[in-house]
């Protein structure tokens, strides 16, 4: 797996290969748990996604650049139009990072360097641009990790921003981050007075104790304040996406392993049919024949039939009366008398032996009856096994996913 999204595509994949094999009702609730996965707020991926967002003059380029350590945004040629969004990214992105932003229409993009986890949108202004208007804010919200959303000193009050777009996005409060800006401006009474001012105005839009930050991203003639602070809460925040993500992995192994534990193919779970039916075809063919005694045909009868309760029996109570139903009592006799008019019993040489004897290792063509046994009962048997051989295989792939992601990420973590 690559990402966490597409271990969860391949979680909706084992769902989906599970039908008919792992009881409704279980898969009902799995499907549940799953979808409440996908439902999760921020980015499904290994970088922190934040977006940028503010009215006109608030800073939002010169605190990319300080986020950065250097002047990135001098790469506007990438971004003509000041009125769409710039996505400052990791280099080799993660995919699901570019999948979301593709999805939410963000052509303009800068690989950088110094960012190897975390990922910044800088958007549009939000009280100038009419064409990025609150609904794409809305649509973008649930899907990253959090929204920075910058004042200045001297329009930290304007009624566009609260009105318009903080009240309305007030559901999502816990994915703001709220920083005022250009501190070098005021005095030290004026900003504390300005800082509680602003409080009370969040608190008038819904937001309550909201996590709030003073900075001067690009003072003139002095060194960025507030910086080390608010980068420390990203890191925060990253440690934090960090536990949850791995958590969102374990939710979707344990997803994956309770359709394998229901099916019964998370552990030893190989119905191993092709070595048993190879096996009883054998025996069958050798003891069957148009010379055959009764007792022989009804050892024949004997084995096939234990063949397919112990098929039956393995594959589960969805699958196991497929089986049956493919392969009933009346069906095997009539086989088994089919293949004693057939010809006589043919007692099949091993392969070491063939291979001894003609100088290769190839096995002879199958003959007619062998045909017969095998389209009548192999091939139909086959069919319905499928299903949980191909089920097996992908609750496999899954859970060997998951646990690589979740290695992946307690790496990056440490590192």
């Amino acid at each position: 797996m690559r990402d966490v999204p597409e271990l969860l595509d391949a979680v909706d994949l084992v769902l989906s290969r599970a039908e008919g094999v792992v009881p409704a009702d279980s898969l009902a609730a799995l499907r549940a748990h799953a979808s409440d996965i996908r439902q999760r707020r921020g980015f499904l991926g290994e970088t922190l996604v934040l977006a940028i967002a503010g009215g006109t003059g608030t800073g939002k380029s010169s605190l990319l650049n300080a986020l950065a350590g250097e002047v990135i945004t001098s790469v506007s040629v990438l971004r003509p139009h000041t009125d769409e969004p710039l996505a400052v990214i990791p280099e080799n992105p993660e995919p699901a990072v570019t999948v979301l932003l593709d999805t939410l229409g963000i052509a303009y993009r800068h690989e950088h360097a110094g960012f190897t986890r975390t990922a910044l949108i800088d958007l549009p202004d939000v009280d100038s641009i009419a064409e990025w208007h609150r609904e794409r804010v809305e649509d973008l919200i649930p899907r990253v990790d959090g929204v920075i959303w910058l004042f200045d000193p001297d329009k930290y009050r304007d009624p566009i921003v609260h009105d318009e777009f903080l009240a309305q996005l007030a559901e999502h409060k816990s994915q703001f981050i709220f920083a005022l800006n250009k501190i070098d401006r005021l005095r030290p009474d004026d900003l504390q007075t300005v800082r509680q001012d602003l409080n009370d105005t969040l608190a008038a839009d819904g937001y309550m104790r909201p996590a709030l930050f003073a900075l001067a991203a690009d003072p003139p003639s002095a060194s960025p304040r507030g910086i080390d602070l608010f980068r420390e809460h990203v890191t925060e925040r990253l440690d934090t996406k960090t536990v949850m993500l791995r958590k969102v992995i374990r939710d979707a192994a344990g997803i994956v392993k309770s359709v394998g534990l229901a099916a019964g193919v998370w552990a030893d779970g190989s119905l191993d049919f092709e070595r048993s039916w190879s096996r009883v075809r054998a025996e069958v063919l050798a003891g069957v024949g148009s010379g055959s005694t009764q007792a022989d045909r009804e050892d024949a009868l004997c084995r096939l039939e234990d063949l397919v309760a112990m098929m039956s029996v393995k594959a589960g109570p969805l699958l196991g009366p497929k089986i049956r139903d493919v392969a009933g009592r009346d069906a095997i006799e009539a086989l088994v008398a089919d293949l004693a008019a057939a010809g006589p019993a043919e007692p099949a040489p091993k392969p070491a032996f063939w291979g001894r004897l003609t100088g290769s290792e190839a096995e002879p063509e199958p003959s007619p009856r062998a045909h017969l046994l095998d389209d009548v009962l192999g091939d139909p048997l086959r069919r319905v096994l499928w299903k949980r051989s191909l089920l097996g295989a992908t609750v496999a792939q899954a859970a060997v996913g998951a646990l690589h992601l979740e290695e992946r990420i307690g790496r990056a973590r440490e590192s």
